[in-house]
């Protein structure tokens, strides 16, 4: 194949033009921002709060209750002294207290009423949020290639430059590949490239 100098200039401009024109719309098209992958984990905790010696915040008798009480008392008669066991009306008073703070409150009532100790049992959920970005798989390769290939029949080598405008959608990958290459003298080519990634 033989080409002039005109044809070899305008073969390597198209080239040229054709690798940044896929270079910058590349670029364009996948130049998305990163994807978030976020993970969530909640830890429970229980912790107790003791309070051993509670004060009421407020006391107020509510009623009276009338209570009868075993009683006894000595008769004395001419003769002797006499025990008497009896009744008596006693009135009691019912007394309700309220206990509290920022954890519980807390109410009782009865005759004489105190809160000895409470136990609080507060919930606590600590959440971790983890936050992992994933960039989206670039799908196309503009690659600058070049060597030398051997010939075994004519135990010639065969240099070459040129680039490769590569589609890979997943393992399998397709593009253009051109550029020049010398064997006798330098000759443009242009091909269709198929590869299969196994690894």
């Amino acid at each position: 194949m033989i080409i002039n100098k005109t044809n070899l200039i305008v073969f390597l401009v198209g080239v040229f033009i054709g690798l940044c024109t896929g270079f910058f719309t590349t670029k364009a098209i996948y130049n998305k921002p990163f994807e978030e992958k976020v993970e969530r984990d909640t830890v429970t905790i229980h912790d107790t709060i003791p309070d051993y010696t509670p004060t009421p915040k407020d006391s107020a008798t509510i009623k009276w209750v009338t209570k009868w009480l075993p009683a006894k008392h000595d008769t004395i008669t001419q003769w002797e002294t006499l025990t008497v066991h009896d009744s008596v009306a006693v009135q009691v008073p019912i007394t309700s207290k309220h206990y509290g703070n920022e954890q519980y409150d807390a109410y009782i009532s009865g005759f004489e009423p105190n809160l000895d100790s409470i136990f609080v049992y507060q919930k606590t959920e600590y959440i971790t949020t983890t936050i992992t970005k994933i960039k989206p798989p670039d799908k196309w390769d503009l690659n600058v290639v070049g060597g030398i290939d051997y010939n075994t029949a004519s135990q010639k080598y065969t240099p070459y430059a040129g680039g490769e405008f590569m589609y890979k959608p997943n393992r399998f990958q397709v593009g253009v590949q051109g550029g020049v290459v010398k064997n006798d003298k330098v000759e443009p080519y242009v091909g269709v490239k198929a590869k299969y990634r196994i690894f």
